[in-house]
């Protein structure tokens, strides 16, 4: 929590509010912000927290959950549904949702094989107007497309029981042509299954220079703090190839 819990930058920063769910999964999904020199990225614990926080914020983010209907629970029990909700209705910050986080946008849990719950599911949050179902078997896979209002390359991997079916439009489309998640109609609610996306350097970028105009900020215009690891191990990986005899290496082990 310390790594996360850092004072705000000194010069002109935007900040992101995330959402500590008692059933956190994934937190890596947002290491590559803490790297960025002009975003101050804090832990929202409670209602009072979000309320505290809210003039300063660009954007807050519910990220992964091991237990989406018992996260979305202490949400309400808390406060912080109330809070998200009514930070979603003026408009003036982005809401975001990351797999679990994503689902909790909705306006229906269901869980028909009780894989979290004894009730069979529940209400989402009633951003997005979409309706998950948790299915017994787990999507495990590595995905990558391009973000649609950026025309961004992204890439990362989705790890989730839940299917989920919606009536906005996708912010992402993948290689095979399909989506990964969904958007509101003013684009400042949205989210996807897709762990990671935050990795790609460019897009990353775009995101927080739109934060930072929405906050009357000047635009960076450029990557500031490289993170994505991709590039260079497709660059080493072709270095290698070319150093050395890999089909000799093959017929060495067999493979051919």
């Amino acid at each position: 929590a310390g790594l996360y819990d850092r004072k705000p930058p000194a010069g002109d920063h935007v900040g992101i509010g995330l959402i500590d769910l008692p059933h956190i999964s994934n937190f890596t999904d947002f290491e590559p912000l803490l790297a960025e020199p002009d975003v101050h990225l804090r832990i929202i614990r409670s209602a009072n927290d979000l309320a505290g926080a809210a003039p300063y914020l660009a954007a807050v983010i519910l990220p992964g959950s091991k237990n989406v209907i018992g996260d979305l629970a202490y949400l309400n029990r808390s406060g912080l549904a109330g809070r998200i909700n009514s930070l979603a209705a003026e408009g003036k910050v982005q809401i975001i949702g990351i797999c679990g986080g994503f689902q909790m946008l909705g306006d229906e849990i269901r869980d028909p094989c009780r894989l979290e719950s004894d009730s069979g599911g529940g209400s989402g949050l009633g951003i997005l107007r979409m309706t998950t179902t948790l299915a017994e078997a787990k999507v495990l896979r590595r995905r990558q497309g391009v973000h649609l209002p950026s025309m961004l390359h992204v890439h990362g991997y989705e790890i989730h029981h839940g299917l989920t079916a919606s009536s906005h439009r996708t912010p992402l489309c993948m290689e095979d042509g399909s989506g990964a998640g969904a958007v509101s109609m003013n684009g400042r609610v949205w989210g996807t299954y897709l762990h990671g996306i935050f990795d790609a350097d460019p897009f990353r970028r775009w995101f927080i220079d739109g934060l930072r105009t929405a906050r009357g900020l000047v635009p960076l215009g450029r990557v500031a703090a490289p993170y994505d690891l991709e590039p260079a191990f497709d660059r080493l990986a072709d270095i290698v190839r070319k150093a050395l005899d890999i089909p000799g290496l093959y017929r060495l082990m067999d493979l051919q």
